[in-house]
């Protein structure tokens, strides 16, 4: 019986563990079969496919996110949950620290956008001016002399 062709590296690996003398029994038919099942593996990729490597000293970290239409059976996908639970104490505390990251740098960047636009306050303050202490200083530099202080009476609290 003639090889497979084009094999995909799980496909090699399978063949691997089966004896040579069973895969030369294969069929024509059982060969395009396998062939078929493996071959759609190699070809999927998927729209969204990030890995990044996380350098932690120590540590060999790596985060994988992919997204693609579901494209399961719904007895697959019933049987896979119970395989991968998703609330285990991992998933949770990489879900809580996300969020705590993406709620922290979405606070500075909103606070930093914030800190580009000028206060438009017009409200002005009565401050009084304690370095000047007589009337004649304080109505020199326009200011109010009141109850024995120097007022400024537009005092900016940007100032």
């Amino acid at each position: 019986m003639k090889r497979l062709q084009h094999v995909d590296p799980a496909l090699k690996q399978l063949l691997a563990k089966i004896p040579q003398e069973i895969i030369d029994t294969f069929t024509e038919e059982e060969r395009k079969t396998i062939q078929k099942a493996f071959g759609r593996h190699t070809l999927t990729r998927h729209p969204l496919d990030l890995k990044v490597s996380i350098p932690i000293p120590g540590l060999n970290f790596y985060l994988v996110l992919l997204a693609d239409p579901e494209g399961r059976f719904k007895q697959r996908l019933q049987s896979q949950k119970s395989l991968y639970f998703l609330w285990n104490p991992s998933n949770i505390m990489f879900i809580i620290g996300f969020f705590i990251i993406l709620l922290t740098s979405g606070f500075t960047t909103f606070s930093f956008v914030l800190s580009l636009f000028p206060s438009t306050s017009t409200s002005f303050y009565p401050t009084s001016i304690p370095w000047l202490d007589s009337k004649s200083k304080c109505e020199h530099t326009r200011r109010i002399w009141r109850n024995e202080k120097c007022w400024d009476y537009e005092h900016n609290p940007m100032f």
